[in-house]
């Protein structure tokens, strides 16, 4: 991430600039509320929505059976509340309907995008901030013609996405002498026994977790921000050295994976289900435990963007 001086920071502050980044929260998140509106009722869903690929960007809600349920070609509105002011909008999705995963009691609906409303930020500092962020993209596939691609509208609605603050965890998995550990955020709870996690198709990892069903999930102490950014280059690796992470790792207690001594939280999930979708695999799994250490402290690593970072 570009390093900004402190004369800029308080420049980009005082115009109202928006920026994506990381921020220091407690998980659950308790900053910004989500409600799904469609045509017959609102449902709140702070909990439960995820994204399930990025190109197209394709937005998951878990249903319950007893729920009504969204019809093909029906549209709908994903829209961020701050929570002290529940009548204020920070930015809004517009949906579709595109496509639906039958599981055991439950529907994943998976949602397409049709545009979005950012609102969490003056209209000129906006323009400003696409306008460095295109530049930035082609500066980008310049460079490397393969880097991951986002179309302009995409990348505007992962913006309003991520005005609700998403926490990052280290994830671990090991199969048959194989193993990695990765940061992720397109991770998420659903209001439902099932936890969704989305992960690029071209990684590595893919085969990983899809042989193994394994996984451990830890919580990144903001602290291990730098630490975190770092890990990001196993994406591409298919074994990592264990010894040579920059950190202690303990053994999870349910599937024995080597997890962070620091993490915040550590939740030991089991893959049921597994799909492409678009540039993503969606995996949906159950988390089997949880575990708080006693040694955890500190806020978590969550990626947000808005001025009021």
């Amino acid at each position: 991430m570009t390093l900004i001086t402190p004369a800029k920071r308080l420049l980009l502050k005082l115009a109202g600039y928006p920026r994506y980044g990381p921020v220091a929260l407690d998980d659950p998140q308790d900053a910004v509320e989500v409600w799904l509106r469609g045509p017959s009722e609102s449902k709140n869903v702070t909990r439960n929505n995820v994204i399930a690929a990025l190109r197209p960007l394709t937005i998951g809600v878990m249903f319950g059976r007893n729920e009504s349920q969204p019809q093909a070609g029906q549209h709908f509105r994903l829209s961020m509340h701050d929570r002290r002011t529940p009548q204020h909008v920070l930015g809004a999705l517009h949906l579709r309907l595109v496509r639906t995963i039958e599981l055991t009691e439950h529907r994943f609906c998976l949602f397409e995008l049709d545009g979005s409303e950012n609102l969490c930020a003056p209209s000129l500092s906006l323009r400003l901030y696409y306008l460095q962020e295109q530049w930035r993209m082609r500066q980008r596939l310049r460079t490397s013609p393969y880097n991951f691609h986002m179309t302009p509208q995409d990348v505007r609605g992962i913006h309003v996405f991520y005005i609700c603050p998403r926490p990052v965890v280290l994830v671990s998995v090991e199969h048959e002498g194989s193993g990695n550990l990765f940061p992720m955020d397109l991770i998420g709870p659903t209001d439902s026994p099932w936890f969704s996690m989305a992960l690029r198709s071209t990684s590595p990892a893919v085969r990983l977790m899809q042989q193994s069903r394994r996984m451990a999930l830890s919580g990144v102490p903001f602290a291990y921000q730098a630490i975190a950014y770092e890990l990001g280059k196993h994406h591409r690796l298919s074994n990592i050295d264990w010894d040579a992470l920059p950190f202690t790792t303990t053994r999870s207690p349910l599937f024995q994976l080597r997890v962070p001594d620091a993490a915040l939280r550590v939740c030991e999930v089991y893959v049921h289900e597994f799909r492409e979708v678009g540039s993503h695999v969606l995996f949906l799994t159950k988390v089997e435990r949880e575990t708080i250490p006693d040694v955890a402290k500190g806020p978590q690593l969550f990626h947000s963007f808005g001025p009021y970072r």
